[in-house]
């Protein structure tokens, strides 16, 4: 039971649903990002190196050859890290241990949060790069352009999926913690003697035959009590 409850994978071991899968917004997001990654890859590695009449082959990005080639790896990358992070949500259904879960999440938190980080580097990279490019004959920058654009809209999408996987993660430690626990229990249940009662250990010899009845009382109060259905917390990040 305890395991349902974790991070919000209701249907470990159940059946892999493609209509449910599909609606995740993380995997909306990493479907656009593999998409974008797969774009971006293709445009800088073939479309932003310009030839000169002389026959030099130089970069559109400032004639930083490093750039384009960054430009080229981060799409690479982010086409990688999609790929892999869409078949850990499939298979993550399958995974019943809670801090196997907990990893996992983890490690698309992670890997999200460092794609984010990486695609802002490259935006603005690749923007300042070419806004400052200067070429004394003709050339086209539709490519150039184009790659800027692919690495901005990569850039939303991979922070979209972080934003759902910090969620999922948020979820999952609240609904693993007990609903009644309590680390720092009311003082007020344990004033008076030793054992919660007035007059110490003597009060509690006289009067513990008439405390079974509460026992029992209670332990049938808790035992009518409906207990909730942990797949109704899941919000399907």
């Amino acid at each position: 039971m305890e395991a349902m409850k974790a991070y919000g994978a209701g249907l470990a071991g159940g059946q892999f649903d493609a209509q449910a899968f599909i609606r995740k917004p993380t995997v909306i997001f990493r479907i656009f990002a593999f998409v974008i990654g797969l774009l971006l890859w293709l445009w800088v590695s073939g479309g932003v190196w310009h030839r000169r009449v002389t026959g030099q082959l130089v970069c559109l990005y400032n004639y930083s050859l490093s750039t384009c080639s960054f430009g080229s790896a981060v799409g690479f990358f982010s086409v990688a890290a999609a790929a892999a992070l869409l078949i850990l949500d499939a298979r993550f259904h399958t995974i019943s241990a809670i801090q196997t879960r907990r990893r996992a999440v983890l490690v698309d938190l992670a890997v999200s949060g460092f794609m984010t980080f990486l695609f802002l580097i490259t935006f603005f990279t690749l923007w300042s790069k070419y806004s400052s490019f200067e070429l004394n004959e003709e050339y086209s920058g539709k490519s150039a352009k184009l790659s800027i654009f692919f690495a901005f809209v990569s850039l939303l999408s991979w922070g979209g999926a972080s934003f759902f996987a910090w969620r999922r993660y948020q979820e999952g430690a609240g609904m693993s913690m007990p609903a009644t626990f309590s680390a720092n229990p009311d003082a007020s249940l344990i004033e008076g003697g030793e054992y919660g009662y007035e007059g110490g250990n003597q009060a509690l010899a006289g009067d513990s035959y008439q405390n079974a009845p509460f026992a029992v009382s209670n332990q049938g109060a808790t035992e009518n009590k409906e207990m909730p259905d942990p797949s109704s917390f899941y919000q399907g990040y």
